[in-house]
């Protein structure tokens, strides 16, 4: 649940931009060229999340990341509500693509170690039903906020962007209650912890197998393999 939430909240982050850009166009006075910054802030932001996330991922471990970006996320999305000019509601949507980049890495990293392999492929590909849903959500969510009366006037889109906030921070509380992979402590050498994890959160009965570390090294030197073969 934390891992999907954490995908419904991208797609509404990036679907309520489109209906609050609308109602924001005559408030902040956007030309063309602005809605169209406005619109693609979030992804360049995005690309640029992810990139840079992996290698502080396999540095740091999942779990600091994971557990705070959902946090974050909520209170860059609740910042949009009092930007006064396009400037700053800009920096806003780049923020919040840096941080949906993040999850994007490290969400779909601790979800792979923790799944078991049987069902690894069908969790994974169910992770796009998520982001739809909550792009989704975040249409009806505009649609129902113009219709409600008190949001009437020039700051609907503030209450759009507002309603973003409310998924990040029901999520959050789920994240920091998880532990870290234990496939990345494995690779650390951290064994000990590694074994303690899965027993407390999977069984006493299960053992994390022959030797983690070796299949992870092995799996990294064929990675590297597979960039430089010409």
């Amino acid at each position: 649940v934390a891992s999907f939430g954490g995908v419904f909240c991208d797609g509404a982050e990036l679907g309520i931009v489109g209906m609050a850009l609308g109602a924001a166009t005559p408030a902040l006075g956007l030309n063309p060229l602005w809605v169209g910054l406005l619109g693609g802030a979030s992804l360049l932001g995005l690309f640029l999340g992810a990139l840079l996330t992996g290698p502080l991922a396999d540095r740091h471990g999942r779990r600091p990341l994971f557990a705070w970006n959902m946090l974050l996320l909520g209170l860059v999305s609740t910042a949009q509500f009092f930007v006064q000019s396009p400037a700053q509601l800009l920096v806003a949507r780049l923020l919040i693509g840096v941080l949906l980049g993040t999850d994007y890495v490290v969400s779909k990293a601790l979800l792979t170690e923790f799944i078991p392999g049987r069902y690894r492929a069908g969790v994974m590909s169910s992770l796009a039903v998520a982001w739809a849903s909550g792009y989704a959500a975040a249409y009806a969510a505009g649609y129902a906020i113009t219709h409600v009366d008190s949001f009437a006037g020039s700051d609907l889109w503030r209450f759009m962007l507002l309603a973003s906030a409310i998924p990040c921070l029901l999520i959050f509380p789920l994240r920091v209650t998880l532990p870290e992979s234990p496939m990345w402590l494995a690779a650390q050498g951290r064994n000990e912890e590694a074994q303690e994890i899965v027993r407390r959160h999977v069984g006493e009965e299960v053992h994390p197998g022959e030797s983690v570390e070796e299949k992870i090294s092995l799996s990294v030197r064929f990675g590297l393999w597979i960039s430089f073969y010409p």
